[in-house]
């Protein structure tokens, strides 16, 4: 079989791929066993005629057809390792010449990533890795953090609403445009955590310095992109009466707090939190640090992006978006009404965000290469130990269900390019050579 590569515009790679007459003339020996049985010829019983008879009744060209067939398909992966692309998108197959007895060529047109040349980077690794100084304000509102999460809630009737206050409320809201007066919400027992922004905004301010029992009035305008398209943008009344008032109290960072968070003692709790905030630190430097790298190599170097990549993206951004109206108790085809815009235009709106993300991902695809970093079987079989530990799941049984699932080669793809960023957030400049 011989390979050849032509790249064309928009990120196709198209492989043209010969085949010798005789892996030809081997593939419809094949293809006759597969096809005789579908052919009725009078005087053999189906599937037992000899071949010269059934190439004289039904003739070659079908046994020339059928091979052709099966020689695309089985010969499709070695033609793409052959030719060291990777295909991003279903490839679509042109016939260029099958001829009995000749050589058959056939050429795949597909898209792929493209090749990237990312040149001498070796200065933009010049600014060292800064990784600030842990204060003890950030020990102290860690520390802060850990005993906020230790809080109770405690009543707190006799005093007024307060920021971070849990409150319960009578409730009853209406749209000031509606002369019937019929509350398009009425709820004796409706729970607020003040400050949360889980209700409408400008609502939870406007609770602040009420009192239980003391009836108020709130007026706010629903924002226009309120998922319930029968709010969005209309002018509203709550009539509320805050029924429950409760405070969060936050125990004291002591040796107390540290064994009610499993320490034995509050230096233990010190050094933990220390560690904690030390690793955020510098994970955000590392952070910053390939963002600001990455940005500028996304200005040096030129990439064709594939548009089945992107498109990928996209979708992907639709999914997290999804999950966070889900979140607010909203669907997409809400957010989508309240906004007056189809899915189509949502997606364009997300499309330039994708297109960087594709490109950051190619590039550090592109480092990773460049710097011979790989992810082995092991490696990837290594990270999912602490997830089979943690559901008690045999090793063995959690690695098939992943490449069951198609998300073992996705875990190393994704490992891969951790390797990438952990280098260009930390090498030092003479670490890079030009690809």
């Amino acid at each position: 079989m011989q390979v050849a590569l032509e790249r064309l515009p928009n990120s196709v790679a198209k492989v043209s791929v010969t085949i010798d007459p005789a892996d030809v003339s081997a593939a419809m020996d094949k293809a006759f066993r597969s096809v005789v049985s579908r052919y009725n010829i009078p005087g053999f019983r189906r599937g037992k005629v000899p071949r010269p008879i059934f190439e004289r009744y039904i003739g070659r060209g079908v046994l020339l057809q059928e091979a052709a067939q099966r020689i695309v398909e089985n010969r499709y992966p070695e033609a793409i390792r052959q030719a060291a692309i990777e295909p991003v998108a279903e490839p679509h197959v042109n016939i260029v010449t099958l001829e009995d007895g000749a050589p058959f060529q056939f050429d795949i047109e597909v898209e792929s990533k493209p090749e990237i040349v990312l040149g001498e980077y070796g200065d933009l690794l010049a600014a060292p890795l800064i990784v600030r100084e842990m204060t003890d304000e950030d020990l102290a509102e860690e520390l802060q953090t850990v005993a906020r999460g230790q809080a109770q809630m405690i009543p707190a009737d006799e005093e007024p609403v307060s920021m971070g206050n849990k409150i319960v409320v009578k409730l009853k809201g209406f749209l000031a445009e509606d002369d019937s007066e019929e509350p398009f919400v009425d709820d004796d027992a409706y729970t607020i955590e003040v400050g949360s922004g889980t209700v409408v905004e400008g609502l939870e301010n406007q609770l602040i310095g009420l009192n239980v029992g003391e009836p108020a009035t709130v007026r706010l305008t629903y924002p226009e992109s309120h998922p319930d398209v029968a709010l969005a943008g209309q002018d509203v009344r709550f009539e509320i009466e805050v029924v429950e008032n409760k405070r969060r109290e936050v125990p004291s960072v002591d040796e107390e707090l540290a064994k009610a968070v499993g320490f034995e003692s509050l230096q233990e709790l010190q050094e933990h939190v220390a560690n904690t905030v030390k690793n955020r630190i510098e994970a955000q430097a590392k952070s910053d640090r390939l963002a600001e790298i990455l940005g500028k190599l996304k200005e040096r170097v030129t990439i064709e992006l594939p548009s089945a990549l992107v498109s990928e993206a996209v979708h992907h951004q639709l999914h997290e978006l999804q999950n966070s109206l889900s979140r607010m108790g909203a669907t997409l085809e809400e957010y989508l009404e309240s906004r007056q815009i189809t899915q189509a235009d949502l997606q364009m709106e997300l499309r330039p965000q994708a297109e960087e993300r594709v490109k950051e991902q190619l590039l550090l695809e592109a480092v990773a290469k460049q710097q011979g970093f790989i992810v082995s079987d092991e490696d990837v079989i290594e990270s999912l130990r602490p997830l089979a530990e943690m559901y008690k799941q045999p090793l063995t049984a959690l690695v098939q269900l992943f490449t069951q699932r198609g998300e073992f080669d996705s875990l190393r793809e994704n490992m891969l390019l951790s390797k990438a960023s952990e280098y260009l957030a930390t090498a030092e400049a003479q670490t890079a050579e030009p690809a």
